[in-house]
C-alpha cells in the first residue's frame, strides 16, 4: 500500500519558497509568513484599512505596491555583472510566481517611513489575508 503524502499548506509552501531569501534595502531582512482572519470578503482591503488590522497607529504612513514592483530590486534591476545576484533571481522569480499563485490579488503593502514594514498579502482560500512580511530599512 502507497504512502499519502501530507498536504502541504500555504503557510508551508511559502516559507518553502523564501527560505534562505532575504529583502535587500539598507538592511537585509527575512520573509515571515503571516495571516489575518479577513471573511466574507473578495478583494484585499486598501492600504489604511491594512494598517488597521496589523494594529499600525491610524497616523502611520500606509501605500500600495505591486509585487513586480517590490520584488524589481531582486529581478528586473539586479547586477547583470553580480553573479550571486544572477544566481539567485530565478529564485526570487519562482517566490513571485508561487505568491501570485496561490493568493487572490496579492500585492505590497508598505507601512512606515525609515523602517518599513512590508506586507505581501493576499486573499487564500480560507478567507483570512495571507503572506509574507518582511522590513525594509529606508533612510
Amino acid at each position: 500500500m502507497g504512502t499519502v503524502e501530507p498536504r502541504r499548506t500555504l503557510q508551508d509552501e511559502l516559507e518553502r519558497a523564501s527560505a534562505g531569501l532575504v529583502y535587500s534595502s539598507e538592511s537585509d531582512r527575512p520573509f515571515e509568513f503571516f495571516s489575518l482572519r479577513y471573511p466574507g470578503r473578495s478583494s484585499p482591503p486598501q492600504p489604511a484599512e491594512f494598517a488597521r488590522l496589523v494594529g499600525a497607529k491610524d497616523t502611520t504612513p500606509a501605500e500600495q505596491r505591486s509585487l513586480a514592483d517590490f520584488f524589481a530590486r531582486h529581478t528586473a534591476t539586479s547586477d547583470p555583472y553580480d553573479s550571486e545576484a544572477q544566481k539567485i533571481r530565478p529564485r526570487y522569480e519562482a517566490l513571485m510566481r508561487e505568491l501570485s499563485m496561490r493568493l487572490r490579488d496579492a500585492r505590497v503593502y508598505r507601512l512606515g517611513k525609515i523602517e518599513i514594514q512590508c506586507y505581501i498579502a493576499g486573499l487564500d482560500g480560507a478567507g483570512n489575508l495571507a503572506g509574507l512580511k518582511t522590513v525594509a530599512i529606508e533612510t
